[in-house]
């Protein structure tokens, strides 16, 4: 059945985990934004975190993305930084949100290649290919969880991890893990977006190590209303030097997927709640 936005998530405090300047809206763009329209944002607290927020990546520049000078990051991650927060300040409003960094380098930085075959660009990976420099960085990543799952009345938001872009797996698994050695100290309610425009995009193979993960958790999936559009068009918008028009077709086909689900005449956005 589809939610209420109010029923979507009850705990009061949120901490979104965000792996690139990018992955807000995309992931929850959808519930923010009816929290904003129903005039329910102001019963949240939402501390964003960004986590992979050093970069050199710009959109269809493939010869500045092989440029990992110091010029080159000042340049993207200014640019990115920004588009971020003018987008999140439309979303949820200036007022209504805290912004933090945590300063670790994306995956163009440690020169990952992109996957092959698809219609836009990231580097898949899990822990069967981490290299020395991706488990340095979950393994920082585990150490700040533990402080992030551990409140109370808290929700931690995190991408789902669809196509496995190596950078929201290694965050996805390390608040997993992290979650799992905290056992009953642990006492955030973990909650998964499908990332787009991953899901969007994504064939049966895509899923079917989606769903391997999902299963060897307990999980509710979780659906609400959106307004698909007004979600598609805050990113084309205002991630000019990060999108490209597949981000539209994946966010809005899922939508649709799920739209069809349910036989309604709104989008609809899903997420998993861990148990």
């Amino acid at each position: 059945m589809i939610k209420k936005v109010s029923d979507v998530i009850p705990e009061n405090n949120i901490i979104i985990l965000s792996p690139h300047y990018d992955d807000v809206p995309l992931a929850f763009g959808g519930y923010l934004d009816a929290l904003a329209v129903n005039n329910l944002i102001h019963g949240k607290n939402i501390r964003i975190i960004n986590i992979f927020s050093r970069s050199n990546y710009q959109v269809r520049d493939e010869e500045g993305n092989a440029d990992l000078s110091l010029k080159r990051i000042q340049y993207a991650t200014g640019i990115r930084l920004l588009e971020d927060l003018n987008c999140l300040d439309d979303l949820i409003g200036h007022d209504n949100y805290t912004y933090e960094i945590r300063g670790e380098r994306e995956c163009m930085l440690r020169q990952k290649s992109w996957k092959p075959g698809e219609v836009f660009e990231f580097p898949q990976g899990n822990k069967e290919n981490f290299n020395e420099e991706d488990w340095k960085i979950y393994s920082r990543i585990k150490k700040y969880a533990t402080q992030w799952i551990t409140p109370e009345n808290t929700a931690v938001l995190l991408p789902l991890g669809v196509k496995e872009h190596v950078d929201h797996v290694i965050l996805r698994d390390a608040v997993v893990d992290a979650r799992s050695e905290l056992a009953d100290d642990g006492n955030a309610i973990i909650y998964f977006g499908e990332d787009q425009p991953y899901t969007g995009l994504a064939d049966n193979n895509d899923w079917e190590i989606a769903e391997a993960f999902l299963n060897a958790l307990s999980i509710e999936k979780i659906d609400y209303s959106i307004d698909e559009n007004r979600k598609a068009d805050l990113v084309w918008d205002y991630y000019q030097t990060q999108v490209e028009e597949s981000y539209r077709e994946g966010i809005l086909n899922r939508s649709a997927q799920l739209n069809h689900k349910y036989e309604t005449n709104t989008g609809v956005e899903r997420v998993y709640r861990l148990k």
